[in-house]
């Protein structure tokens, strides 16, 4: 899934401080499955909410893949970021967790295939892509389930392939910083983590994948932490792998 932009959380959109978080996949689904009409609505089908250094990343993923290569947004939401990267001149698939929201992206993205799937366990054969994204879709996940992605995101990329990844940038994501109760006029029940660029990038280079830039800019309108962005690299091997 991805996580509803700075600019789409309006003052009314609640967290409530918490160190447990609510039952994982299930959980996410539903919730995204409920707000799926109304994120394409509120937000809209382009990037026009995302600020600057949002579109200014997305180009720069875009240019650092392979000419021709494919890119798979994992955790796409309604298709926005997939739109995206289309209009950059990249060959994209979309992944998504929620039926609804894929649904949605299927009838707004008529020019990008999507699939069904959970980033712990994605639908794609090793080394199928040149690049993946994960924009903000690793913000309801703790670090267990994130270990679990990065695996993943190793696996599904070609050697040499690029990852970006959006986040929450926070002290400590081994706990969630609080929980999404309200988002786009429903109830929704989220756990939202706040990651140390530090800590997330040491997690993701024991798959593997290298880190070649970051950018962490300030809190933006309503959102209240800093954002992280950061572009890695897979190796010509990554652990669990022969290749």
């Amino acid at each position: 899934m991805t996580f509803p932009p700075p600019r789409a959380l309006a003052p009314a959109e609640r967290t409530v401080s918490s160190r447990r978080a609510p039952g994982g996949g299930p959980a996410v689904r539903a919730s995204y499955d409920t707000v799926a009409e109304d994120d394409a609505e509120l937000v809209g089908q382009g990037m026009e909410p995302e600020a600057t250094w949002e579109r200014a990343v997305l180009r720069a993923f875009a240019e650092s893949v392979a000419p021709g290569g494919r890119v798979g947004d994992l955790g796409c939401g309604t298709g926005r970021t997939a739109g995206r990267l289309r209009g950059l001149g990249v060959s994209v698939l979309g992944v998504d967790l929620s039926p609804q929201m894929l649904r949605v992206a299927a009838r707004d993205h008529r020019e990008v295939p999507f699939r069904t799937g959970d980033m712990t366990r994605l639908p794609l054969a090793p080394g199928a892509l040149a690049g993946a994204l994960a924009w903000y879709s690793t913000v309801h996940s703790p670090d267990e389930q994130v270990e679990a992605m990065a695996a993943e995101f190793a696996r599904v990329l070609a050697p040499g392939g690029v990852l970006c990844v959006a986040f929450k940038v926070g002290a400590d994501g081994s706990a969630p910083a609080g929980w999404l109760r309200h988002a786009y006029g429903h109830e929704v029940r989220l756990p939202v983590y706040r990651r140390p660029v530090d800590a997330l990038c040491a997690l993701l280079g024991r798959h593997g994948l290298t880190e070649t830039a970051r950018v962490v800019r300030g809190p933006d309108g309503g959102e209240p932490s800093p954002q992280g962005f950061v572009l890695l690299r897979r190796g010509a091997r990554v652990a669990g792998s022969a290749s």
